[in-house]
């Protein structure tokens, strides 16, 4: 008890500690201000404060949103928690002997969707024992009573006039450059979607088909940029971005028919694979070949990796809706959510 209790109080000094320092850096996301002042200086040269907060600027974004999901979570906890109190139908119980008893109650979970859940997640057959069963049956209905008292208590906070007033972090917004990069869409389109990202990874595959629905939805609006961010350790991703660029040399149309096939085809992408998509696209081939062999686009590729670690890139995908960053394959309405905000302004 002792443990747990000095890993708790251990747990909120750092948190507290963190928040402090976040809040002190908040200002530089809502003031466009530059702190010039020299935070070291080597070799009689100097390094400001504003260059060390540029080169982690998604990173302290991302601190400042833990920090702020753990008061948020708090906060949801201590308004359930007083939710629960002044409900009518309690009386007497505690707030997990009421939402058992009427937010949880019917939660249920049957065969098929455990099922269905074991093929979606393609687990395989010589895994599937009534074990692991057990184990998704109750994931299951662990989520199904999440959303059951998430459900209730947005109702009641609704009821009960329940206003949030803390403060989340304004997401940074930087000056990203187009470039020479390959574009797709309207020149004038209102939003710009700048995508670091690597032929090789699955991340970036999977989130190709967010950026095509977003093209679909707010037709005439977005305009793509891509920009290559070939990780180390995905062996062909460099070579990848090489034969995108050959393409894009020869048309941008060819660049996006090759990019679509490139991230329909990872195990693909070694140099066979590279001329046999190329091939089949109808470029000149031998243009494309000489292309590749001469590393014509080594140092541009290399140009993209530089400009991305300066400006926070570390991982793929990465997206800057007009200069606002989007780390990862997030959910749809994460990207609608700026857009639709970047189009009302």
């Amino acid at each position: 008890m002792n443990l747990n209790l000095n890993l708790n109080l251990n747990l909120t000094l750092k948190l507290l500690l963190s928040a402090i320092i976040l809040f002190a850096s908040q200002s530089a996301y809502t003031a466009k201000q530059s702190d010039n002042r020299a935070a070291a200086i080597i070799d009689n040269q100097i390094i400001t404060n504003q260059q060390v907060f540029d080169s982690i600027t998604g990173k302290l974004y991302e601190a400042e949103m833990k920090v702020y999901e753990v008061k948020l979570n708090q906060l949801n906890s201590m308004l359930l928690s007083r939710l629960i109190e002044s409900h009518p139908l309690n009386k007497g119980m505690n707030s997990q002997e009421f939402l058992n008893k009427f937010v949880i109650k019917n939660v249920t979970t049957s065969p098929q969707e455990v099922e269905q859940f074991i093929k979606a997640n393609r687990i395989p057959a010589e895994k599937t024992n009534p074990e692991l069963k057990e184990k998704v049956t109750e994931y299951i209905k662990s989520d199904k009573a999440r959303v059951a008292v998430a459900n209730w208590f947005a109702i009641q906070s609704k009821e009960h006039g329940v206003v949030i007033n803390l403060i989340k972090p304004q997401r940074p917004r930087l000056d990203v450059p187009i470039g020479n990069a390959p574009v797709l869409g309207d020149k004038n389109a209102k939003i710009t979607i700048i995508e670091y990202s690597d032929f090789q990874c699955p991340y970036c595959a999977s989130a190709e088909s967010k950026i095509k629905r977003l093209q679909k939805d707010y037709p005439g609006n977005i305009k793509l940029v891509y920009k290559n961010f070939p990780l180390g350790f995905h062996g062909e991703a460099f070579i990848a971005a090489e034969a995108g660029l050959c393409a894009h040399e020869q048309s941008d149309e060819y660049f996006w028919q090759l990019h679509e096939m490139m991230f329909a085809d990872p195990r693909g992408l070694k140099r066979v694979g590279l001329k046999s998509k190329a091939t089949k696209l109808g470029l000149n081939v031998e243009q494309f070949e000489k292309c590749m062999d001469d590393k014509k686009y080594y140092s541009s590729i290399n140009r993209d990796i530089a400009e991305g670690k300066k400006i926070g890139v570390n991982s793929t995908p990465i997206f800057f809706i007009n200069g606002i960053i989007v780390k990862g394959n997030k959910a749809y309405k994460e990207f609608t959510d700026i857009v639709d905000a970047e189009l009302a302004d």
